[in-house]
């Protein structure tokens, strides 16, 4: 199974702003499927991506410390 890890900071930030997947694609002009993809590890962000969905979060955390990858603990490696 891919999706070994996941981006913490990023659903923290979703849940603090009150914006589900769907409208963080709508708002940062990311197609929702590959959003879906690149939240669960299977695809990498591009530089412009994270810029766009950390502007429509409206956060001011570094880019690094909002994609960390965090490891699941029971994921299969």
């Amino acid at each position: 199974m891919r999706g070994c890890c996941v981006y913490a900071r990023l659903m923290v930030e979703m849940y603090l702003s009150g914006m589900d997947t769907k409208t963080l694609a709508e708002k940062s002009h990311v197609n929702y499927a590959s959003l879906r993809r690149k939240m669960r590890g299977i695809a990498p962000f591009r530089l412009d991506e994270a810029t766009r969905i950390r502007n429509a979060l409206e956060c001011s955390l570094p880019l690094e410390k909002l994609f960390e990858r965090v490891e699941e603990p029971n994921a299969p490696r």
